[in-house]
């Protein structure tokens, strides 16, 4: 392996999860044990949609993927005790969430949560955009029975991809824009048969678990590989989401059987193809663009190439000069490190860790 035509990129990986929509206020009010009234201020957020693809990840508590968030303020004089609180997305999950607050006294703000444990076979249905009722169901000591109200969400399809929940105005970053992209990682399918069968198709021979070198090629013939089964690259519908900052996303073997992908989509599917070979690899988000990467096992260089030049024809029409005629993966492992460096610089710049995200609990479901 020549280590002088390779460009090594240092890169630096951030994980940020933000959730957002304001949904339903709430008075409950209900005579108490004591002497005042008790009185309750509640007020419910909900996500206006859920990434389908990504949807085991909203049942973690650990991670800030909320489906609901309801906030429960003691405006009253007197203790609110035994307070009750579940949800249920009807016909996707039951009432889940149970929460029990013995005591909230005046004053006090209890933040609830609802991490819904959302149905395997049901979400595995969900082709497009699915508009579903969330419920939320409160009640405490004096009430003669339970209060519950209702907030529609919406599941996205299996492909639909929104980068971010954030309000415009609260969007402040490069990172803000697109803060929900460790959810990119429930794309990556490396152990989808076809991708599995291609992967290994173009790492025979070679170690990639341990051998740097070995890795290195693998990439390269990922690439290449690519290229032979002409794979081309095209661009996303401007008409796709055209108000929101969303976007349809292939899967691997989709991309792959369709021979096409937008650059996320061709990142993605190298992605999967390197972690179908034991290979860690990344995808970086820059402005308007993704670009695959990998780290080597035992020196732990990255390498990133610009994969949307695997279709020819697209680099020499719309890049001339940039590369030789042939469009080689070294020359393309180039520019790529030439892009992430300059989007590095300027701050617009996010690393998606995969493995690391599938530890966090965003993992392929399809």
């Amino acid at each position: 392996m020549n280590k002088n035509v390779k460009t090594v990129l240092s890169l630096v990986a951030v994980v940020l999860f933000l959730g957002s929509t304001v949904g339903l206020i709430l008075v409950l009010t209900a005579k108490s044990g004591g002497d005042g009234e008790a009185k309750l201020d509640v007020q419910l957020h909900t996500r206006e949609e859920i990434v389908t693809a990504a949807y085991k990840a909203y049942g973690d508590d650990q991670q800030n993927l909320w489906a609901a968030k309801t906030l429960i303020e003691n405006v009253g004089d007197t203790p609110v005790n035994d307070f009750r609180i579940d949800y249920r997305i009807e016909g996707y999950c039951d009432w889940t969430s149970a929460e029990v607050y013995p005591s909230i006294l005046p004053g006090q703000t209890v933040r609830d949560y609802c991490w819904p444990n959302l149905d395997d076979a049901k979400m595995k249905e969900v082709s497009s955009k699915t508009p579903v009722e969330l419920t939320v169901r409160y009640s405490y000591e004096g009430l003669d029975q339970p209060i519950q109200d209702q907030e529609k969400i919406y599941l996205l399809g299996r492909n639909d991809f929104v980068f971010t929940e954030l309000a415009d105005e609260d969007i402040l970053t490069f990172t803000d824009a697109f803060d929900n992209y460790p959810m990119i990682a429930a794309f990556v399918t490396p152990n989808q048969e076809l991708v599995k069968n291609v992967a290994n198709n173009m790492a025979g021979g070679l170690e990639t678990g341990m051998n740097d070198d070995d890795v290195y090629t693998a990439f390269i013939r990922c690439f290449d590989g690519m290229r032979e089964l002409g794979v081309k690259y095209i661009q996303e519908p401007l008409s796709y989401w055209s108000d929101r900052t969303a976007q349809y996303v292939q899967y691997p073997a989709e991309t792959l059987s369709r021979t096409s992908g937008t650059c996320l989509d061709l990142a993605i599917c190298m992605a999967a193809l390197m972690e179908a070979v034991g290979i860690k690899s990344y995808v970086a988000l820059i402005p308007g663009h993704a670009i695959p990467i990998i780290e080597l096992p035992n020196s732990g260089d990255m390498y990133a190439i610009e994969s949307t030049f695997v279709d020819k024809d697209y680099a020499l029409s719309h890049f001339p000069g940039e590369t030789s005629p042939d469009v080689t993966a070294l020359e393309c492992i180039d520019i790529a490190a030439e892009e992430i460096n300059a989007a590095m610089a300027d701050g617009s710049y996010i690393l998606i860790d995969i493995e690391r995200s599938w530890e966090q609990g965003v993992m392929p479901i399809w």
